[in-house]
Formats: structure tokens, sequence, C-alpha cells
């Protein structure tokens, strides 16, 4: 059988144990599986428990059908919903399964969001040499953040050899930031293995939304989450810490009070470059998803109230504006910059962080909305 020049990683996932966050990564294993697409094969990773696979586009090349191998060797039928030739993405939809699959946390993949030259990373997939059911891993660190043919990629040292492409790049947060791209990647060089930035899957994403759009989306909590509750803190995958914020006419708002529906916490400002704009991306998003669904909460820090008030009216707001006047809820986040967005789930959890929103930031919202 031809092997497609795809990519892979060198050691066991019992092995790799010398980083700390080499069990982070772990826990992403049961969302890591393999691809087998006519006579190719590679990698991918579930991105929503429904059965969504993000992999590499030239693993799918020319196919409409591929077979997903989950971590423990169940074999499903799935379809190639969407392609990206340009970025070297796919999605392909896992075929008639009523199950729940775990799925791993899309993080942000830019330095303006927490990443930095030097951070510890992992990559995990399928090697095209072993018969291995379980994934393996490769450990390194971070080295650049080059931009290709105006593609965002994210550059390591981990090492990896043909069998994995479109496998997860994984930080240190155990966020997936990058899948992995045989285009680029030298594997006879070192700190040459490059990702494509996980922000590149967004507009894919949307557009696999549209294209399936009577895709069940499975909401109920499983058994796993409420014997094991997340810990608190201000990271993808934990609790969103809690608070209580007067609005401008001096209600008091929790965020506890929003469980039930996915929420749209937004660090903004008058102050702030690129608030104004981001404000307008919202307003539309809250303008077309149901009150019941998703509410927004924009967190304004260290302004005068009638700053704010001011702010509110010039940009047309509608949905609810709190004054975290001493900086305590700014303080529990740490937003990188701002504008900063954190999309919590229903059940309060923190599924993603962005502060490169801007650009086609409605288009943006919407799809990252629809991951979880």
């Amino acid at each position: 059988m031809a092997i497609a020049l795809t990519l892979s990683i060198v050691c066991s996932g019992t092995s790799c144990s010398s980083s700390p966050y080499a069990e982070g990564a772990r826990r992403l294993f049961p969302a890591v599986v393999k691809i087998m697409a006519g006579n190719k094969m590679g990698s991918g990773v579930i991105v929503h428990k429904s059965g969504l696979v993000l992999t590499s586009q030239h693993v799918v090349e020319g196919e409409k059908t591929a077979e997903v191998i989950s971590s423990n060797g169940e074999t499903y039928e799935g379809s190639v919903l969407a392609v990206d030739r340009d970025r070297d993405l796919a999605l392909i939809a896992i075929n008639g399964s009523s199950g729940e699959f775990t799925c791993a946390n899309l993080g942000s993949s830019m330095e303006s969001d927490g990443l930095q030259v030097g951070d510890a990373m992992a990559i995990a997939g399928y090697p095209a040499y072993s018969d291995s059911v379980s994934p393996v891993l490769s450990e390194g660190i971070i080295c650049a953040f080059p931009t290709i043919e105006s593609v965002d990629f994210i550059q390591a040292s981990a090492q990896v050899y043909p069998g994995s492409s479109g496998g997860p790049m994984i930080s240190k947060f155990g966020e997936v930031i990058g899948i992995v791209n045989g285009r680029y990647t030298n594997i006879s060089a070192g700190c040459a293995t490059f990702a494509t930035a996980a922000d590149e899957a967004v507009e894919l994403i949307n557009a696999a939304n549209k294209s399936d759009s009577g895709r069940a989306d499975v909401m109920n909590k499983t058994a796993a989450e409420e014997a094991n509750p997340p810990r608190i803190c201000a990271s993808v995958g934990c609790k969103a810490p809690g608070f209580l914020l007067p609005e401008l006419d001096g209600q008091q708002v929790s965020l506890e009070s929003c469980k039930g529906r996915k929420v749209l916490l937004v660090f903004a400002g008058s102050h702030c470059t690129g608030c104004s704009q981001l404000m307008q991306c919202v307003s539309n998003i809250y303008d077309a998803w149901p009150r019941e669904q998703l509410e927004v909460l924009v967190i304004a820090n260290g302004e005068s109230e009638a700053a704010v008030r001011e702010w509110v009216a010039a940009n047309g707001i509608k949905y609810r504006v709190l004054l975290d006047r001493d900086g305590q809820v700014q303080a529990m986040y740490r937003p990188a910059t701002l504008p900063a967005v954190y999309f919590i789930d229903r059940y309060g959890l923190i599924k993603i962080k962005r502060v490169d929103i801007l650009d086609n930031c409605t288009i943006k919202i919407d799809a990252l909305l629809r991951l979880y």
C-alpha cells in the first residue's frame, strides 16, 4: 500500500515522560485518530464531540470518504466535509455514530495570546512504521511563528517521521495549537517541524458547519464530567472563575446566573484599539443567536462609569456591560491584551480563548461558538 508523505512521531506515549506537560498531552490521546483515505495514511484529532475530525488536506486529497480509527482500535466511516488546499487542512465527519466522542480543545496559536518561543510542546499521531493502536508522542519546544504564503505556522523541534500529518501539535496547556503539516517539514533538520496554526482552521470549520447544518450537536453532560469536576482557573478546559459585577444600571450580574447558556465573556473598553470593531461583530452575533442559547458579558476594567456609558452609546451596545472597577475580574482572567474573548460553554467551562479575532470576526466568532 502506498503511503503519502505524511508525518509521525518517535517515542511511545508511555515512555515520553520527561516533560511535566507530557501527561496533559497524553490525556488527549482518545481524541487522536488514524486516518486511512484511499492509499494514503495520516492522523487527525477530534475537535467536536459529535465526531468532527481535523486533519491535513493532502491526507484525504481526492477522496470523499475515509476510515477513522480511534485510539481503542474502533474503526468508523467518515465523510470529507471540507478541505482547504492552501492551508493544507481538512475536516472529516464520523458517520452513523449515536455516541459522544472525546474531543480536544482548540487553543490559540498566536504569540499575542500567551505562546512564546521556547515553550514546551508535543505532537501526537500514528507512525507509518508502527502497528501501535495508541498514538505516540514526541516532545520539543516552539522555535518560531512563521507566516508562509499568508498562512500562519508554528515551527517546533519535536522530531516527526512519515505517518502523522494531520496530527495535533499540543501546547503546554493541553490545547491543540496546530495541525502537523508535511509540506514544509524537513525530517532531517533540527527545529524544522511545521504545524498549520489552529487559528487557520476557523474558516474551514465555519464552512463545514454550513454544509452540515443538520448534524446533531451532543450537549448532554457526561458521567465522567460529573464524577471529575474540572479545576477552576482561567485556562482552556478549566471551570471559568465566578464573579459578581454591576451593570451600568446597578443590577448585579453573576457568571453563575448564565449557566445553561453559552457565554461570550469579552474584556474590552473605550481605550483599547480594535474594541469598537469587536463590539460590532459581537452585536451581529448577539442579534443572530437566541437569548436562551447565548449570553454576552462585556467586562470594562478601570474606567469611570461616565466613560463606559459614553462608549456604550457610541457603539450601540445592547448586551450587558459590567463594571470591573477594581480590576479583580481582569486579574483573575489575565487577558494577554485587549480586546480578548473567552468562550464558555453551558456548563461553565472555558473552551476557547482568543485575542486574535478582529479579521472576519463575525465569521470567526460564529464558527467557534458552533464548536462546542
